[in-house]
């Protein structure tokens, strides 16, 4: 039940936004084995004027493509399938969005099965 929220600047085309869901999709399916059709991505285009990176609004830095990846997993992963998907939804990004990997940040958020829901129920109570 992963979800990936992709943070970027506005101006990606609509095919370029379509790669990246599948793209990012794709990382999370192979890096922690999470079923395809379980796996959620949601895209946030900011305006330049509301993203900041080292108290500067992107639109006055000489760059505005750093993406960021909030990532939302069940507990109960390895450290290494952690560490293959910071890598593989990394590389999604700057394939994707043509972004330079120095630019790129990933997140994961680990939520523990009594809080995580579906249909009603924790992911817990349902023996997920």
């Amino acid at each position: 039940m992963p979800f990936a929220q992709i943070h970027v600047t506005e101006g990606h085309s609509a095919e370029q936004k379509r790669v990246l869901i599948e793209k990012v999709t794709q990382a999370i399916q192979d890096a922690v084995g999470a079923p395809r059709p379980n796996v959620r991505v949601w895209i946030h285009a900011l305006p330049t004027t509301d993203y900041g990176i080292g108290g500067s609004p992107v639109a006055e830095l000489d760059y505005n493509n750093a993406p960021f990846a909030q990532l939302f997993l069940m507990e109960g992963r390895t450290e290494e399938q952690l560490r293959n998907l910071i890598a593989l939804v990394c590389q999604a990004l700057v394939e994707a969005l043509d972004a330079p990997m120095d630019k790129v940040r990933a997140w994961i958020t680990e939520v523990p099965k009594t809080n995580w829901g579906i249909a009603g129920k924790t992911a817990k109570d349902l023996g997920r």
